[in-house]
């Protein structure tokens, strides 16, 4: 029998996706007086479904995390209808011109570490702005698609301004003001 953290340790990831494959019923734990702990059959089991097809939702938004939550049930509702049986949901809040996002970070390493077919995404600048066809053919040599669900974001002029403004050095700002 494993706890929780030698499972999550067994397949990468966090208690909080381990606690989401609990839910959804990709794994069953048995209740001891200590805790949840888990077969040892049940975590190989998972480790080869989750290894041979698993999916990554990224939802990113600049500042407003309403529009982010709106992403991210939109993106689920995708992996419902096109029966995605599993996948993990990543977020970040920040612009797209800063590739030192917690989320967009895990990606790459998600890709080669944890065998994931895909990432589906909004819109493509969700994901990054620039370099999007660099990343789109390094991923898909790791054996991961892009999918984004749509190619124009409304969002995307303003929040164009947004990065444009963020990136201007303030003394340049305050000296056409």
């Amino acid at each position: 029998m494993l706890r929780p953290k030698e499972v999550c340790q067994r397949l990468g990831i966090s208690y909080t996706t381990l606690r989401d494959y609990v839910k959804r019923g990709y794994i069953k734990p048995v209740l001891t007086g200590g805790g949840w702990r888990f077969r040892e059959e049940d975590v190989d089991r998972l480790m080869g479904l989750t290894r041979a097809r698993k999916a990554v939702l990224y939802a990113r938004v600049s500042s407003r995390r309403g529009e982010l939550e709106g992403q991210v049930r939109v993106l689920e509702e995708w992996a419902r209808r096109s029966n995605t049986p599993g996948y993990d949901v990543i977020t970040d809040i920040g612009s797209d011109l800063n590739e030192d996002r917690r989320g967009f970070k895990k990606l790459p390493k998600l890709a080669m570490e944890r065998g994931i077919s895909k990432i589906a995404v909004k819109y493509q600048n969700r994901l990054t702005r620039l370099g999007f066809k660099t990343l789109e053919e390094l991923l898909r040599a790791l054996g991961v698609e892009i999918t984004a669900l749509s190619h124009e974001d409304r969002e995307q002029r303003k929040e164009l301004v947004e990065d444009l403004i963020t990136i201007t050095p303030t003394s340049q700002r305050n000296s056409t003001a």
